[in-house]
């Protein structure tokens, strides 16, 4: 039984360290999406919660970002 404890706590810090060190809108996707299984499988564990706020913040910071970025909205008329 403790095998199994370790391989979930395993589990969770690689979820932590996804979430954590997610940059970029692929990788803050994928990110709630490995939460969002996370959360289905282990519905008691409500502080990993907190990653979907932390994702929420850093994808509005990604976006801001990528929305400064010179000739973007020219690049994308071009685009179109």
């Amino acid at each position: 039984m403790p095998e199994i404890g370790n391989h979930r706590n395993e589990a969770r810090e690689r979820l932590s360290e996804q979430v954590l060190s997610a940059n970029t809108l692929l990788e803050i996707e994928d990110a709630k999406a490995a939460l969002r299984q996370w959360m289905q499988a282990h519905p008691e564990e409500q502080g990993m919660r907190d990653g979907f706020e932390q994702l929420y913040t850093i994808q509005e910071i990604v976006e801001a970002e990528e929305a400064s970025l010179p000739n973007r909205s020219l690049n994308s008329a071009q685009a179109a």
